[in-house]
């Protein structure tokens, strides 16, 4: 069966099927789908989760002995299977999967966009016979707005259509950056605002004079000294902690999930699923040359703290802790940290 990503919460009221397949080019709206059959799941006690990410090396018969043997912990288990890439050596093996579905485990399979011919292919049809295909498509121009304004109130906002469609052209049809706009505004003004264009306009003007972004820019070219006076005056002009945290975490998460990405593809390729501008591609070039597997975590770790620290909490004040930040973005880790020396952290 097929259904649309916003007619997939109405489906899993009803029932949980066999398998979910969702598939698509647009990151937020897969990761939300997804997202929603692991609530889904949980919420039906399905309380053991097994992670498969696939690659070109994977052993398929792992999944299909773990899905034909019975749970230690749990009834009912859900299968979280992602595949970057497909090719035959997967193709053959979901086939095989398919013959052994049941009322026992749930599979939520994730996929790169597949076109009309693989739909109409033996193992495919056989897998969206018993189960439910969440075909993903991007929203189009004249739909965004609306898709906006939806957003917002999810987020507690109310948003104008003037305030919608000036976002719009800020994010340049990226999702994930339009998503990343609202969480801002949602810091600055706080929930239950009703947002109007000469505020989202405002937004934007104090993001450009406090350069904001051009902190960004630094911070992944590894321009230290360039960085570390941007966030100086950042600082100085009294531009709220959390916004700064909120541009830390918006590039480390980019960085991470980039990481990943780049197990099965090109950093190229990788920034391009995530809808990354080509004009900043070499941006994440020059960064991700600088991080790996150990660095990535630790500054996640170190993202924590600050957290902590701004919710009045124990951990690192904010002119030293984001000072530290800029160093461990741009290549270089500090002697010393709280990560280092507090244990209870």
């Amino acid at each position: 069966m097929k259904v649309r990503a916003d007619q997939l919460p109405q489906q899993l009221q009803k029932s949980l099927a066999p398998i979910y397949i969702v598939s698509g080019d647009e990151v937020l709206l897969c990761q939300e789908a997804a997202d929603s059959v692991r609530q889904a799941a949980h919420g039906a006690q399905i309380a053991e989760r097994l992670r498969y990410v696939v690659d070109a090396q994977f052993d398929w018969q792992d999944i299909i002995n773990e899905n034909q043997s019975l749970s230690l912990f749990s009834d009912r288990r859900l299968f979280d299977i992602q595949i970057d890439k497909l090719a035959e050596k997967h193709t053959k093996a979901l086939a095989q999967l398919g013959q052994s579905l049941g009322e026992d485990n749930i599979i939520l399979l994730s996929l790169p966009k597949i076109d009309a011919r693989t739909q109409k292919s033996k193992w495919f049809t056989q897998l969206e016979s018993q189960g439910v295909f969440v075909q993903v498509w991007p929203i189009d121009a004249n739909r965004l707005p609306n898709w906006v304004q939806q957003r917002a109130k999810s987020l507690q906002l109310s948003l104008s259509r003037d305030a919608a469609s000036l976002i719009c052209e800020r994010g340049e049809g990226n999702l994930l950056a339009l998503s990343q706009e609202l969480e801002k505004l949602v810091l600055i003004h706080g929930p239950g605002a009703n947002i109007d264009g000469g505020q989202v306009a405002e937004s934007v003007a104090d993001s450009s004079r406090y350069s904001i972004y051009d902190l960004s820019d630094r911070l992944l070219m590894g321009k230290t000294k360039e960085a570390m006076h941007c966030l100086n005056q950042l600082l100085a002009e009294g531009v709220e902690a959390n916004i700064i945290l909120w541009l830390f975490n918006r590039e480390i998460q980019t960085l991470v999930s980039l990481l990943a990405a780049m197990q099965t593809t090109s950093l190229r390729q990788a920034c391009q699923a995530q809808r990354i501008w080509d004009k900043r591609i070499p941006f994440y070039e020059s960064a991700m040359s600088r991080h790996n597997p150990t660095t990535l975590p630790y500054i996640q770790n170190y993202l924590a703290l600050m957290d902590q620290s701004i919710k009045g909490l124990e951990g690192p004040d904010n002119a030293t802790g984001f000072r530290n930040l800029v160093m461990m973005f741009c290549g270089y880790k500090p002697v010393c940290t709280e990560l280092d020396l507090a244990p209870h952290f």
